[in-house]
């Protein structure tokens, strides 16, 4: 209690632009605690509902169609940064613009690539190159159709999470993630009562209530609190387009290459390695990616910071929490050194005998973790600032290198799930060099050429 009590004075220390950050960041650990520890409980119930091969394909086909669900050129993170700036400077007749023409632009695209997938979905042999067997055919072909029509509401609806992200209420986000992960606990506790070994009904449970709970929570807030900022086809401005889409397309590149770096794992796994070897990568970065989680929080609530700090040219700012991120990036190796030594008992307690994870997985998935979240505390300044082009070009270069080196290790040096994981690690090397050289000049206002775009 005394200790609740020391974090809320901390916090309540600075009513700026930091203590808005600190009071998001604290209560959205609270909440992503929560929904780390539910996840942590529907993923060995899961599991022991499907089986290993079931729960293999069923975590390829949603990583698989979720690629569709990111080709919305970029217009949501450009959205982020256009109605944040647009906020920032007191303009919110141009943030409406923003908002209803992204809506609009972003129906228009998930009309068309709904159509487009439902079609491939009944017409494509895809089923085959999954190596599913031919009797679980026509069900897994079903829960495509439901996914795609799922994840075709989501493509849209969730763009009102953009606007929470602008507005730095980072935690609202959080709480309708926890809400949507325990409503999905409670279906898979009701599932087996209805019907047992079913793909088809878990597939649809899962899809359809991440679907609906960003179409509720838009309705509401659109109809309330974000009453001013709702979307109209009066205020579609399609020459706002261009803003969104000169910057987002920026974002969808680097969206789409990492796609290409990290959903694929599972389609790699899957085709070269073995169906079961996809729930053992997904057990192992589950696990190890507990203390990422902090990053994508504090990397999610200071993107929108840096945007204000930088369109009003508080570089000192912008300076001390880059900092103050690179300290708790530290402290973040000695966790995931003792997280992978301990790995063999979680995986033990957590999922019983169901599954066997091999320590290199473990020690592979940490390595790249670490990776991922030392590039992301420099993508939080280069976002924030839309000078993104020298990120944008590392990011398809790793994207071109991934598979092949993936493919290198796993077909030359038979490495296995290890090798698809370290392919990942290879490509993202670059990356890892060129962002921190590029963030250091900007922070010292000495960028020129590319190194400014």
């Amino acid at each position: 209690m005394k200790l609740l009590e020391k974090a809320k004075r901390l916090i309540g220390k600075d009513k700026g632009r930091s203590g808005k950050a600190k009071k998001n960041i604290f209560l959205t650990i609270i909440i992503k605690g929560v929904g780390i520890l539910i996840g942590f409980l529907y993923f060995p119930l899961s599991l022991d509902y499907l089986g290993a091969m079931k729960f293999g394909i069923y975590l390829t086909l949603l990583s698989t169609i979720d690629w569709f669900l990111n080709f919305d050129i970029g217009i949501g993170l450009g959205l982020r940064n256009k109605f944040g700036e647009a906020i920032a400077k007191n303009e919110e007749e141009e943030a409406v613009h923003y908002v209803s023409t992204a809506y609009f632009v972003l129906g228009a695209i998930v009309t068309l690539l709904t159509f487009v997938l439902l079609s491939l979905n009944f017409i494509l042999p895809w089923t085959g190159w999954l190596n599913i067997e031919p009797s679980m055919v026509e069900e897994v072909k079903m829960l495509g159709a439901v996914i795609i029509v799922a994840f075709g509401i989501r493509f849209v609806t969730r763009n009102v999470y953009e606007i929470f992200y602008a507005l730095q209420k980072m935690a609202y986000v959080e709480y309708f993630s926890l809400l949507t992960k325990a409503s999905f606990l409670v279906l898979i506790l009701l599932i087996p009562f209805i019907m047992s070994d079913s793909l088809l009904l878990f597939g649809t449970a899962k899809a359809m209530t991440f679907a609906l709970v960003p179409l509720f929570v838009g309705v509401y807030f659109f109809r309330r609190k974000f009453s001013q900022y709702r979307p109209t086809l009066k205020a579609v401005k399609l020459s706002y387009f261009k803003d969104l889409f000169s910057l987002g397309v920026k974002f969808f590149l680097i969206k789409i290459s990492l796609l290409v770096i990290h959903q694929t794992n599972n389609l790699l796994i899957a085709s070269f390695v073995s169906l079961e070897g996809v729930p053992q990568y997904e057990a192992a970065y589950k696990y190890l990616s507990i203390f990422m989680i902090l990053f994508v929080i504090i990397t999610n609530q200071l993107w929108p910071s840096n945007i204000e700090a930088y369109v009003k040219g508080d570089i000192d700012w912008m300076k001390k929490s880059l900092k103050t991120v690179l300290k708790v990036w530290l402290v973040t190796l000695g966790l995931a050194a003792v997280m992978v030594l301990l790995s063999p008992l979680v995986y033990k307690f957590w999922l019983q005998d169901n599954l066997t994870i091999p320590i290199g997985i473990s020690i592979t998935v940490a390595v790249s973790v670490c990776l991922v979240t030392w590039i992301n505390i420099f993508s939080i300044v280069l976002n924030g600032t839309g000078k993104i082009k020298i990120q944008m070009y590392a990011y398809l270069f790793a994207a071109l290198v991934n598979i092949p080196a993936s493919l290198f290790f796993v077909k030359v040096l038979d490495f296995g799930v290890v090798g698809i994981v370290l392919g990942t690690v290879t490509c993202l090397i670059p990356l890892a060099i060129l962002a921190p050289i590029q963030v250091f000049k900007i922070l010292a206002k000495k960028e020129r050429g590319i190194w400014a775009e």
